[in-house]
């Protein structure tokens, strides 16, 4: 089913979108694809969520309706053409905002959400507080559907370790309070706490974190009471990394606040083992579950007692402390999804049972990837094209893939529609979205190696692409029509979306290698959810299993090196105009491929030795490759490689991040050494078992083995071919088919 979301708004730090990516991310897992609309979309988040008149339905659609007080989106819901259903996340009393203009704004956004009691079929609530008042307001069929959040993304490592350092606590009491700086949370509450507690401890801190008015006379004045109580840090809106750090400064997380639809902090508080102390009002009983520490009564002298108390006692602390890990356990992912689907049963439409296949036939078999065709350059794309090859004879084998051929931009440069590869059909989707590199390397240096929420990994995600909706719905819509799927690379789109909607039929060729990207939590459902894991290198596969805990069954497939009957190095000379030897790369001409520091090093070489071979760079790319002795050639033919690979004193690879590496297995096949970046276990690994190479981490590294590799080319190349005759595409696709057909028996 199509599950499509409206939020009212889309900013960073909005409570209510980032509900709706860990809805869409939940509602992935069911099996449903949709989009997240917004009527205001912030310009920099537009990848990931699409302005609301782009919205278009069908009659079995299921659009919800994220509730927001006094939004037109509501009105635009009654008249969509679908099936429709609302998420109601919380409206304050108007009484909180007596005498305000908001207390009228308060009143209208409860009588919207009366008003759209007959006009939707499923009513949401993240709590059974919340529950309650859909049915008071007229709802019938109505869930509760709990929030949670993933306590991996508290960890402490994931903390800030600057503001770590600024906050860190030493031995006196330190109280954080998490919520956006407004009168109705009751934060002068918090200072009077904080008074209280000066007078037990006059070093004790209290650190408020969140969203506040700078200019707003409310605001002021608490600042000004806060300045005159010393020893209050109002940190403002702060990022995920230091959201936990804030958290794991404290030795108490305090809530005043005396309306909680939920009240997600508690949760991220006791993620992050603090001890939660709250006011027992509208949901955070429900929330806490009998953990933590509830009050009914604001006597600041007893809770400061208490707060010291709980700083002194450590045996208290720790059941607190397990108590709430306890809690969480209830809340977690796994009971929220399956309150989601209870609700979504009841009025999802009938799925048609598709006919069975007889198991004497073919199997029907789709493979996804982000790229496909001859034209691709990509060591995971054209392994997914030799695979989809040669299964070919024992498979009905079918790709989804998209229309682009640069994997930079994503631009659509071939036609969308299906079209044939030999025997295999070729479906390509339209791209929604094409890629601007800087923008993106901006804000993946913003979030490499830190701790990041849910909404910016997803965000990063999409602006990874390749967004092709097309191809999601595809997969969403017409699952029942393959046996199985394979997905092929961790890294993109289509398999980290489109790998959910179908994880029952699902393997995975991940190509993992130690990359940035890795530490994501985003990625965790890749590795987690297929029925399989299809390694290439024993390398990847114990990378994998250091990385993910919870990693799906895993085993080394391989791949199989064919290689042509003849070859004949002195044309491949004769053809680029090469007098002398010469080295050989393959692949991308790109920076992350390691081919600029390959130039760097190769310079070392020819200023040391006049005799130096040439660096034969062949492959598609925006790096300068100018430099003495070394020869761009462009794109070039397999013909072409095959002949200067036989031909070359050696094979470089110098990228870092491999989980195979063709290029330095067709090397091996044809009798040529590798020389290897050293920084990848595989590669690494590759050279190691076959004897027939060297790996480098230097210029000085890189000079060395070109020179064992000239010295000792025969006996290299006699170990090359030895171990090369492990890689056989029979040997692989057995493997294949051996994983097929598991998926076939495990069917109904």
């Amino acid at each position: 089913m199509v599950v499509h979301q409206l939020v009212p708004v889309f900013t960073p730090g909005d409570a209510t979108g980032y509900s709706a990516i860990c809805y869409r991310q939940q509602l992935r897992r069911l099996g449903h694809w949709g989009e997240v609309y917004a009527a205001d979309v912030a310009p920099a988040l537009q990848s990931l969520v699409k302005p609301i008149g782009q919205l278009r339905v069908q009659p079995d659609d299921l659009v919800l309706y994220h509730h927001g007080i006094s939004s037109p989106l509501a009105g635009q819901l009654m008249h969509l053409r679908c099936r429709r259903g609302v998420i109601f996340h919380n409206i304050t009393p108007a009484r909180f905002f007596a005498d305000t203009p908001m207390a009228e704004v308060l009143t209208s956004g409860r009588a919207q959400l009366a008003a759209l009691a007959d006009a939707v079929e499923l009513s949401l609530a993240d709590s059974h507080f919340n529950a309650s008042e859909l049915r008071i307001a007229g709802h019938r069929n109505v869930h509760t559907v709990p929030l949670w959040v993933e306590p991996a993304r508290f960890d402490v490592e994931r903390a800030d370790p600057v503001l770590t350092r600024t906050l860190s606590r030493g031995g006196r009491p330190v109280v954080v309070s998490v919520s956006r700086v407004l009168p109705h949370k009751r934060m002068d509450d918090l200072l009077s706490l904080h008074a209280e507690l000066q007078r037990l401890a006059p070093e004790a801190r209290l650190l408020i974190v969140g969203g506040y008015a700078a200019g707003h006379s409310s605001f002021r004045a608490l600042q000004a009471r806060a300045r005159a109580l010393g020893n209050v840090e109002f940190l403002g809106r702060v990022s995920h990394a230091e959201l936990v750090a804030a958290y794991r400064a404290a030795h108490v997380f305090v809530s005043m606040s005396e309306h909680e639809g939920f009240g997600v902090p508690l949760i991220e508080a006791m993620a992050c083992d603090v001890p939660v102390l709250a006011f027992a009002a509208a949901a955070v009983p429900e929330t806490l579950g009998g953990r933590g520490i509830l009050f009914d009564e604001k006597h600041f002298a007893a809770l400061a007692e208490l707060v010291m108390t709980v700083h002194g006692d450590a045996a208290l602390k720790a059941r607190l402390i397990e108590g709430q890990r306890e809690r969480l356990v209830e809340l977690s992912a796994e009971q929220s999804l399956a309150s989601l689907r209870t609700a979504l049963e009841t009025v999802a439409p009938p799925e048609v049972p598709s006919a069975r296949y007889r198991r004497a036939s073919k199997p029907r078999v789709a493979l996804v990837v982000q790229r496909y065709g001859e034209q691709v350059t990509g060591g995971a794309e054209a392994y997914a094209r030799q695979v989809a090859q040669h299964l070919a004879p024992h498979a009905q084998v079918s790709v989804l893939t998209t229309c682009a051929t640069d994997h930079l931009t994503w631009a659509d440069t071939l036609p969308e529609g299906s079209e044939p590869d030999g025997p295999i059909t070729v479906h390509r989707f339209a791209c929604g979205r094409t890629r601007s590199m800087r923008p993106f390397n901006r804000l993946s240096n913003e979030l490499y190696g830190r701790g990041n929420d849910l909404v910016s990994e997803e965000h990063w995600l999409a602006e990874q692409g390749p967004l092709a909706p097309g191809l999601l719905a595809h997969l969403a819509r017409h699952h029942a029509s393959y046996d199985a799927f394979i997905f092929f690379t961790y890294l993109y789109v289509p398999t980290v979306w489109g790998l959910p909607l179908v994880a029952h039929k699902a393997l995975v060729v991940p190509t993992t290698h130690a990359e940035p990207p890795l530490a994501f939590d985003v990625f965790n459902d890749v590795f987690e959810l297929p029925r399989a894991l299809l390694c290439l290198t024993p390398e990847e596969q114990q990378l994998i299993e250091h990385r993910f805990t919870h990693a799906a069954r895993r085993r080394v497939v391989g791949t199989g090196i064919e290689v042509p009957s003849r070859l004949r190095p002195e044309r491949f000379a004769q053809r680029h105009g090469l007098r002398g030897p010469w080295l050989m790369y393959v692949g991308r001409l790109e920076a992350g491929k390691g081919v600029r520091a390959l130039l760097k090093a190769h310079r070392a070489l020819t200023s040391g030795f006049h005799d130096a071979p040439t660096l034969v760079l062949a492959g598609s790319g925006a790096l300068a490759t100018r430099g003495e002795k070394v020869r761009a050639l462009g794109r070039i033919s397999e013909e072409d490689k095959f002949d200067g690979l036989a031909g070359a004193i050696a094979a470089v690879v110098p990228s870092q991040y491999e989980s195979l590496s063709l290029l330095a297995l067709e090397a091996f096949a044809v009798g040529t050494p590798v020389i290897a970046n050293g920084a990848s276990a595989v590669l690494e690994g590759h050279v190691r078992r076959s004897q027939a190479g060297f790996t480098y981490d230097s210029p000085a590294s890189y000079v060395k083995a070109v020179q064992s590799a000239g010295q000792q080319r025969a006996a290299l190349a006699v170990n090359a071919r030895a171990y090369a005759r492990h890689y056989r595409w029979p040997k692989v696709i057995d493997a294949y088919l051996q994983e097929i057909e598991r998926l076939r028996k495990d069917q109904p």
